[in-house]
């Protein structure tokens, strides 16, 4: 059966509510991120006004709801922020064509402390916002042993917007800071967004 992900991205505290839209519509439930979001202008960081707290909500839909589940998030009063879907199942039929599309979620695991120069990265190819979300590895054997512990090194993802037409050059300029070319430095993947609905804050009080 064909499956979405359903992602949106909204200030801290709003996530529930709308998942709470989502859940009426027919969404079995979901999961929210915690993210501190880095504004796509380089004078708003440098003046400090750049970061802010959001969240983000995920929500698998299978193919019966994916409308009226979509419907529900974009038509909330929870939603101030941007929405999209992804295709999240695949029924095994190949496509002769590929399927034009104007985004790009770009994803990229890295060390902890390099997602702020990813963004950088990202802006000198295109003026991308992106969100820093904290994370950690998986302890192995062969990790740095600490007081028969092994220490598990801090992670951020990094996901950003990007106009189809720039991913390969985003990736690209990603791919050459000195911070991403040590092996198991960073993995970096991309999903194709079939739709994106962005609702701005009404500037009436």
């Amino acid at each position: 059966m064909k499956s979405s992900l359903l992602l949106a991205v909204v200030d801290s505290g709003k996530a529930d509510g709308l998942m709470r839209s989502a859940k009426k519509a027919g969404s079995r439930g979901g999961t929210i991120l915690t993210a501190r979001a880095v504004a796509s202008s380089s004078l708003l960081c440098l003046l400090g006004l750049g970061d802010s707290r959001k969240e983000v909500l995920l929500t698998m839909v299978d193919e019966p709801l994916i409308e009226s589940v979509w419907n529900g998030l974009i038509s909330s009063k929870h939603l101030r922020g941007m929405a999209a879907s992804f295709t999240a199942s695949w029924d095994g039929s190949i496509e002769k064509t590929p399927v034009e599309h104007e985004w790009d979620l770009v994803a990229i695991i890295c060390n902890n402390g390099h997602g702020d120069d990813i963004i950088a990265a990202m802006r000198k190819i295109q003026p991308v916002g992106g969100l820093l979300i904290d994370g950690r590895g998986t302890a192995q054997w062969g990790d740095v042993p600490f007081f028969w512990a092994h220490l598990v090194p801090e992670k951020e993802l990094v996901l950003a917007f990007v106009p189809a037409t720039a991913t390969d050059m985003v990736l690209d300029a990603v791919a050459s800071l000195k911070s991403m070319k040590s092996e198991g430095s960073g993995i970096a993947f991309t999903l194709a967004a079939q739709r994106v609905e962005v609702k701005r804050k009404s500037s009436v009080s």
